[in-house]
């Protein structure tokens, strides 16, 4: 899509009405642009919108661009009116598209084309621009109104802002080199305008620039969560216990947000799809994923977006607040049950419109972004889709090996007895019958046991203190999913040998040895 400043060169190419779309905050970034543009070529800029009984003009007294009402009042129709009294200047008309492809009235068309055709032999300097947060234009109008975008900053330009900013308050980076950087980081995704907005409105409130940024984060986690994006700047996860083979993959993957990859024409995969039962482990690695690159984690709701008042707007949106945070992990949890049937006409086609237009994204852009996807039932997705991955990995119930990680991931977090690195209150017989009662459950379900052991123990005034006895009787509280509901996982194991493992082979010394019946 062509941006604002191309609206020079379409000037110039016989184009006097176009449509802009732009973030709200940055409205009044761009009235001034076009008032620059109406200084150099003599004509003045006026403003109209549905808010407004009269025409409004953009003048500058002091050098502050500000809205001046005018004498002239709308009394009809305010395309009617410029048709019928066309003037020179540039008019920034907003509301006029303010409405679906369906809902657009035949006279508005009409409109639109006449102003047009009736510039090409007008020689009045007359031309339009019609201020839109979302353009959606008829087939019959799209030759003739050229659409521009005022897009979210990118890195540089936010950059760029922040500098500005700590520049006017030294205090903020005198003491802390990388506070500049994490602002950065932090203002990522917000408009221009509402980047010194948010920056000016939110410093009265803090003592320290750590302060700063995460107010700055909290407000762009509260709007993003709107657009259906959860954003976590920095996933509180350091291992996941047992998939060796998988952040092998990962370990590699980062290494190509180095610099020098570029060099050696290497860029950042599309991204891996995360396959396998529940609760073995699949949201955690992709929180793990976007820790071993040491990027933001934005967690994804297909369900927001489809269910919002206008999708095409909100997909919209998603797409340009992901491109503009990139460097990134995009996550979507759940894949398969969000676009399960994505194919489909039961809604009308909007769940296959949307989805074409996210993969088509998502095969296309150059942003460092990379997606993550969990799924339970693979063969739920259409080859298109699962296509469109690099890798796949299968995660299956952990081994004696991965088990006994878990088990000491969990148990570090409420037993000091466990916090000592190499050291175990316990013996490797008791540890051999501890891992084969719960040899066919989930990670998730022996974290949910040491869990229940831990206020078990603050219950009977023990708090910190856990003996094997304890999570062995937990065991017999619960039945596995493994037993619960046998044949579906049992079923997408099955499938396992279409997919990478994500862990090697067991190498502990509790790893199960084979032996044979009949020698």
């Amino acid at each position: 899509m062509r941006q604002l400043q191309d609206w020079i060169k379409l000037i110039e190419q016989n184009a006097p009405v176009v449509a802009l779309e732009y973030q709200t905050p940055d409205r009044m970034t761009v009235l001034s642009q076009f008032y620059q543009w109406g200084e150099v070529r003599s004509l003045p800029v006026y403003v109209w919108n549905p808010g407004f009984s009269t025409l409004q003009e953009l003048v500058a007294p002091q050098g502050q661009t500000i809205l001046q009402s005018t004498t002239q009042t709308i009394e009809q129709d305010i395309l009617q009116f410029l048709l019928e009294e066309p003037k020179p200047g540039i008019f920034l008309l907003e509301g006029v598209l303010n409405s679906t492809i369906a809902e657009m009235s035949q006279q508005r068309c009409y409109q639109l084309l006449n102003a047009y055709h009736q510039a090409l032999w007008n020689s009045v300097p007359h031309y339009w621009v019609l201020l839109e947060t979302y353009v959606q234009l008829p087939l019959e109008l799209q030759p003739f109104i050229p659409v521009l975008s005022h897009a979210l900053p990118d890195r540089q330009q936010v950059q760029a802002i922040v500098t500005q900013f700590c520049n006017q308050h030294p205090w903020l980076s005198k003491n802390d080199p990388e506070a500049k950087q994490k602002l950065i980081t932090a203002c990522q995704g917000l408009p221009t305008g509402e980047i010194a907005m948010v920056l000016d409105r939110l410093l009265a409130f803090v003592d320290a620039p750590e302060q700063l940024v995460q107010l700055i984060l909290e407000h762009k986690i509260n709007k993003l969560r709107g657009r259906g994006l959860e954003y976590i700047a920095e996933p509180d996860v350091s291992t996941a216990a047992g998939l060796d083979l998988l952040e092998r993959r990962l370990e590699a993957i980062a290494s190509l947000l180095r610099p020098e990859a570029q060099q050696y024409g290497l860029s950042l995969p599309i991204g891996m799809m995360l396959w396998g039962p529940p609760g073995t482990g699949k949201s955690l690695s992709a929180k793990l994923a976007a820790k071993k690159m040491g990027l933001p984690l934005l967690a994804a709701n297909w369900g927001v977006l489809l269910s919002s008042a206008n999708p095409d707007l909100a997909l919209k949106e998603f797409i340009g607040v992901v491109t503009s945070l990139a460097p990134c992990v995009l996550y979507w949890d759940d894949f398969d049950k969000g676009f399960a049937g994505w194919d489909s006409n039961a809604d009308g086609g909007l769940a296959r419109r949307l989805s074409a237009a996210l993969l088509t994204w998502m095969q296309e852009h150059q942003e460092p972004i990379y997606t993550i996807a969990t799924v339970n039932r693979l063969g739920m997705l259409p080859p298109e889709l699962v296509r469109r991955f690099d890798d796949i990995f299968f995660i299956d119930l952990p081994h004696e090996g991965a088990r006994y990680e878990v088990f000491n991931l969990h148990m570090t977090k409420y037993f000091p007895a466990f916090q000592e690195k190499g050291q175990s209150p316990w013996t490797d017989d008791q540890w051999r019958r501890l891992l084969t009662e719960y040899r066919i459950c989930t990670p998730a379900e022996i974290g949910n046991a040491v869990r229940r052991c831990a206020e078990e123990a603050f219950y009977k005034g023990k708090p910190g203190q856990i003996e094997l006895e304890d999570l062995l009787e937990q065991r017999q509280q619960f039945t596995p999913a493994m037993e619960r509901e046998s044949e579906q996982m049992q079923a997408i194991r099955n499938l396992a040998t279409y997919a990478r493992p994500a862990s090697g082979g067991d190498r502990s010394r509790f790893a199960y040895i084979y032996q044979e019946l009949f020698a």
